[in-house]
Parts: structure tokens; C-alpha cells; sequence
């Protein structure tokens, strides 16, 4: 198996900043108090006016697999799944889309959200996000509409994937290949050629994948 079909987090899918904002207040009122926020206090922590804006991020949240809601007769009570969050999370920007087959004008404008990894996959590490479009590096277990986690690095090794920046100001995701002529930027689909050029910049490597599947 490529090293990096190793390291795909699954189904921990892209929270919005709201979203998140709301997620973080439960975790932490849990942590505090021992038992989740009533929706009242949620309400006033977001500052909206209506119960029904706080129950359709909790919706979301449900969906997304981020928490469990328990009916009782008496209230709603929030309950973090076990598992999701074990250990510390960070928030990783997702700053655009990047192409696993021709090469895109570098990168698209940023999607405003963020991607929440456990810390000690990220360690201290500088990292950011980026949306695949494309199926040029499916043999490495890399899928339109994935989304790759990458180190910011300006340097790579044979057989590195990595986010390369092109002399015309396009940008691919491809295998990194430094050749005695060449640089070869190789795809992990025999449909398409492997590029070669006399230099590139690089701006980061793949370290993780994340997949939301679909039921």
C-alpha cells in the first residue's frame, strides 16, 4: 500500500467556522462542568436570538457524526461521541483547490473553512489543506474531491507527493522525480503522462488524505 493510503482519515468530515465555534463551546463546557450546555446557554454563546438556528448547527453536528443528542423527559442533553475527540484537535485552513491532472492556475480563492486534525498527526508541523479535483494520483489512493493535508515545505524527495508550482504559475499534485535532465512530476494513473520541466517551486507534500464517505 503507498504510504499515504496509510494515513487516510476517514469520515471525519470539513466543519464550517460556525460550526466549529459551536462544537468547541460544548467540548469545553463538558470539560468545565462535567454535562453539555443547554441549548439556552448555546443560544446566548452565539448570540442569535432564535432556539432554532442552535438546533440546526446541532443537526449538522449530529450529521457529521460530531455528537450524539439523548431526549429525556425533562431536556436535550449533548454528548460527544466517543473516539472523535480523543487528545487535542487543531484547525487546519483549507485554502483552495488543486489539480491531480492538468495543471490549474495556482491555487483557487480560499473556501473559508477549516479542517479539524488530532495534533499529534500534525506535531509541529506548518500545514494546510487543499481540495483535490481530478484522478491523476488514484493508484495513490488520492480521489476527486478529496482533501489533502499537506506540510508547507519548499524541498522534496523521490517519491514524495507533492504540491508543485509550475514556471507558467499553474499548480499540480504529482509524485516529485529529480532526474539527471529533468524534474519529473509523475501521476499515479497510467491515463495520464508524467510532466517533466527544468525546475519547479514546491509548496508543500502530502502528508494525509482526508475522504467523507457517503452512506
Amino acid at each position: 500500500m503507498d504510504p499515504i493510503g496509510q494515513k487516510i482519515i476517514n469520515a471525519i468530515p470539513v466543519l464550517y467556522p460556525r460550526q466549529r465555534k459551536v462544537l468547541r463551546f460544548i467540548e469545553e463546557h463538558i470539560a468545565q462542568h462535567g454535562y453539555a450546555p443547554t441549548l439556552t446557554k448555546i443560544k446566548d454563546f452565539l448570540g442569535v436570538r432564535a432556539l432554532s438556528t442552535v438546533h440546526e448547527h446541532l443537526i449538522k453536528l449530529e450529521e457529521k457524526g460530531y455528537l450524539e443528542r439523548c431526549d429525556d423527559d425533562k431536556s436535550i442533553r449533548l454528548k460527544l461521541k466517543q473516539g472523535v475527540f480523543a487528545g487535542t484537535m487543531i484547525n487546519v485552513p483549507l485554502v483552495g483547490t488543486i489539480t491531480a491532472g492538468q495543471p490549474i492556475d495556482a491555487f483557487e480563492e480560499p473556501e473559508q473553512m477549516e479542517v479539524p486534525l488530532p495534533s499529534n498527526l500534525v506535531g509541529n508541523k506548518k500545514v494546510f489543506a487543499l481540495k483535490v479535483r481530478g484522478d491523476s494520483m488514484i493508484e495513490s489512493l488520492i480521489a476527486d474531491n478529496d482533501i489533502v493535508i499537506c506540510e508547507k515545505v519548499d524541498f522534496a524527495r523521490n517519491g514524495d507527493t507533492v504540491v508543485a508550482l509550475l514556471d507558467d504559475n499553474t499548480a499540480t499534485l504529482k509524485k516529485f522525480y529529480k532526474e539527471r535532465t529533468c524534474i519529473r512530476l509523475q501521476p499515479a494513473n497510467p491515463r495520464y503522462q508524467p510532466i517533466r520541466v527544468k525546475s519547479i517551486t514546491i509548496q508543500g507534500k502530502v502528508i494525509a488524505i482526508y475522504r467523507k464517505y457517503e452512506n
